[in-house]
């Protein structure tokens, strides 16, 4: 199991009163050094140009600056960041690539989000196209970018020779092929899937019931075996862990109780609009949190998480994507006393072995 933390590039991550609305961008380089010395595996960065936790009128950090900066700070620590098609095009995406490589000195992860908030794409530009039609785009952008890095080498020696040029081989456009991320796709429905199984290396989904992790892991290694290819299984957990499980309890009541009914209520129109199927029949309580990220079930005590997590990992999960009330403040504790001591018993297994 791999276990990563969400960069606040939005604030806080819950839709309640007393969550900060603004994202912090030292909070988010502090973050990713902290997260780097306590040994999570990577850090995740959200893209999206208007706030959708908090609002249209709320700030945002922009999800690939932020990786740069914290490329430069760190060494060893996975990076990934959300890529939605159309907002930005292949080539420039590749340059990013190529570039944040060469800063990072490690592999990057890409997640590819189709995206679901129409003004979004109207303040940007960008054409507004049904489900069906996003997850198209999405394919033809993963297409071209991996054409990019892997350039057909007939198609190049022609427009070579057109420009009177003597080369022969295949150029790379000043990329390093080393820079091609891993290529995680984000969402829920059969469009995802299938890319995914064709396309990514890890499906990123939203939290959910057991019944149904279980049942949506079986559907996407299926698919991936249709192509002679396997695939990862992330999904977004929203952490709660305290020393008893009263304790957490508690903690997580007092987070219902102070929700944002009047945020909610509004993005619970605009994901209507969007035809979002994942979304739509989701309670103001699992809106709470942004991806429905208490359904993973990471809230209670220290003790209770820990048999949680190997419950989690043999229905075939292989990536946790953690949120926290505050980084800075849990992250520690939950290394300390859930992801560690259960590295230590895989430890002690695998020797046994």
């Amino acid at each position: 199991m791999e276990y990563g933390i969400w960069l606040p590039v939005y604030g806080g991550w819950l839709r309640s009163l007393d969550a900060p609305t603004a994202p912090d961008v030292a909070s988010c380089l502090a973050i990713a050094q902290q997260a780097e010395a306590l040994g999570f595996d990577f850090l995740y960065a959200s893209e999206n140009l208007l706030n959708c936790i908090h609002g249209p009128t709320e700030s945002v950090a922009d999800a690939w600056s932020i990786l740069a900066a914290i490329a430069a700070v760190t060494s060893k620590v996975g990076l990934c960041g959300a890529v939605k098609p159309g907002f930005r095009s292949p080539f420039l995406v590749a340059r990013m690539l190529d570039t944040l490589s060469k800063i990072a000195e490690r592999r990057l992860g890409m997640n590819i989000v189709c995206g679901w908030w129409k003004e979004e794409f109207d303040l940007s530009g960008v054409a507004w196209l049904d489900h069906d039609g996003r997850y198209d785009r999405a394919a033809e952008f993963l297409r071209t970018l991996y054409g990019l890095f892997q350039p057909p080498a007939v198609a190049v020696v022609d427009a070579r020779a057109e420009a009177d040029s003597d080369i022969s081989e295949a150029p790379s456009y000043g990329l390093d092929l080393d820079a091609l991320p891993e290529v995680w796709i984000a969402g829920h429905s059969e469009r995802a899937v299938k890319i995914a199984a064709e396309w990514g290396h890890c499906l990123f989904l939203n939290g959910m019931s057991d019944a149904e992790l279980k049942r949506r892991i079986e559907t996407i290694r299926q698919e991936a075996n249709n192509f002679g290819r396997t695939i990862q299984i992330a999904v977004n957990a929203y952490v709660i862990a305290t020393e008893t499980t009263d304790q957490a309890r508690q903690r997580y009541r007092s987070v219902i109780s102070g929700r944002n009914a009047q945020t909610i209520d509004f993005f619970r129109k605009v994901i209507g609009r969007s035809g979002a199927a994942a979304w739509a029949s989701l309670s103001d309580e699992q809106m709470v949190d942004s991806n429905a990220g208490f359904e993973l079930g990471l809230i209670g005590s220290f003790e209770d998480i820990r048999q949680r997590i190997p419950k989690l990992q043999a229905m075939g999960l292989n990536r946790i994507v953690c949120q926290f009330d505050d980084p800075m403040r849990d992250a520690g504790p939950f290394m300390k006393h859930v992801i560690r001591p259960l590295r230590e018993n895989r430890e002690v297994e695998f020797a046994a072995k």
